[in-house]
């Protein structure tokens, strides 16, 4: 009976072979497309949560000491805000012309934090180089260049690695 009327089974397949053929794209298209929405809420997560902690980040400078041999500059700061785990990503000195003094110091350039401690005269550095609500610490810069003049003012522009931005001006 069916080797009788071929004709009445290639509708069947062809109808078969469609819905085969649309499920298969529209699986396709349904995981690309979750796949993207997936990434896109994941970084749209990771950007917000970074603005959060920039927005309660503030890194107050308490001194900055200049020694001139060899050239290095201390910088002592304090996390006044409310965010925890503040790492250092950068730091520019400018001068008075706001010109870079020296070179641009990132993260590898820049000393471990060490807490500041009247007990301790060397203190142990802070782990993973993380300042936390109301800790105080310093940093040293290894300057290069030409020395800076006494009586110059300059600035120091820090950056953290969620984007906050500090400065603080000071003399020698």
């Amino acid at each position: 009976m069916w080797l009788h009327n071929k004709r009445a089974l290639s509708p069947i397949f062809a109808t078969v072979l469609l819905a085969t053929i649309i499920i298969i794209f529209g699986s396709v298209a349904y995981y690309y497309s979750s796949n993207i929405m997936t990434t896109s809420t994941n970084n749209y997560a990771s950007t917000l949560s970074n603005s959060q902690q920039s927005i309660a980040e503030r890194i107050g400078f308490e001194n900055v000491v200049y020694s001139s041999s060899p050239a290095t500059l201390t910088v002592y700061i304090i996390n006044s805000g409310g965010a925890n785990n503040v790492k250092i990503n950068s730091v520019f000195i400018y001068d008075t012309n706001h010109a870079i003094v020296g070179v641009y110091f990132g993260s590898a350039q820049i000393s471990t934090l060490h807490p500041i401690s009247s007990i301790q005269p060397s203190p142990t550095p802070i782990t993973g180089n993380a300042l936390n609500i109301g800790r105080e610490a310093f940093f040293a810069l290894t300057l290069s260049g030409p020395p800076l003049n006494a009586g110059s003012i300059y600035t120091i522009h820090l950056i953290t690695q969620s984007g906050s931005a500090f400065d603080y001006e000071f003399t020698l």
